[in-house]
């Protein structure tokens, strides 16, 4: 315990699955969290519930302001920004024959426009104090691929690379950029049938689906200062499927 104390985050998307146990976890380590999500009822909830070290705020990732009024928020209500998780993220599996135009840039807003708008966000507080860590998360699909799964997986695989790039640019500010790519998690909130979740399972060398907290262990490190000598770096949970 107290890996992160008296560091101040913003996680993206943390209203429930992976973001809420990355939320609890970082206040379990001491951390104070400024949530976004676009579920305000839930997100409020899970605020209310983890006390005075976690604020919500709405956070539509593709929107400019959204990403400005909660790096504020982080400032004006626990003084400073140290970390940033890119967690939010959106899946449609569909035929790429039945992808309209609106569906592929709405996949390509989500993970590419809104990497983007919370690492510059970011980046202009965390730069003039010569500390900061950013977290992207992107996917095992990044690397796979997957049928049904094309804009999806595109998206993901462009966020690798904006991870090597921004951790590039940004180290020598003391700015550390690094990235978390999960493989099938199960959060209860995923489109898939129980049938296809046992038989993913069945072929991962662990014999089991993640959970949201076989991940957070990750976040919580790339987030403290035991990870000061990771730079430009993705980790891998997903059960052994890919080793790369």
């Amino acid at each position: 315990m107290g890996k992160l104390d008296g560091k101040v985050a913003i996680i993206s998307g943390a209203a429930r699955g992976q973001g809420e146990a990355e939320a609890r976890a970082f206040v379990a380590e001491g951390a104070s969290v400024v949530l976004g999500d676009v579920l305000d009822a839930e997100g409020e909830a899970v605020a209310a519930s983890l006390g005075a070290a976690a604020t919500y705020v709405h956070l539509d990732v593709t929107q400019p302001a959204d990403w400005e009024r909660a790096v504020k928020t982080a400032q004006s209500e626990y003084g400073k920004l140290d970390v940033l998780v890119n967690n939010a993220g959106i899946q449609q599996a569909q035929a790429i024959t039945d992808t309209t135009l609106a569906d592929w840039e709405r996949m390509m807003a989500v993970h590419l426009r809104g990497a983007f708008l919370t690492s510059r966000e970011a980046a202009r507080v965390m730069i003039p104090r010569r500390s900061g860590r950013i977290i992207i998360v992107s996917s095992q699909l990044a690397y796979l691929g997957r049928p049904r799964y094309t804009a999806y997986s595109a998206a993901k695989g462009g966020l690798l690379t904006f991870t090597r790039a921004l951790a590039q640019e940004l180290a020598p500010h003391g700015i550390l950029v690094n990235g978390i790519a999960p493989g099938l998690i199960d959060t209860g909130f995923d489109p898939l049938p129980d049938e296809a979740k046992r038989a993913h399972a069945a072929s991962l060398p662990l014999k089991r689906l993640g959970a949201p907290d076989d991940l957070v262990g990750a976040f919580v490190f790339l987030a403290s200062d035991e990870s000061r000598y990771f730079c430009g770096q993705t980790l891998h949970p997903n059960g052994g499927e890919i080793m790369p």
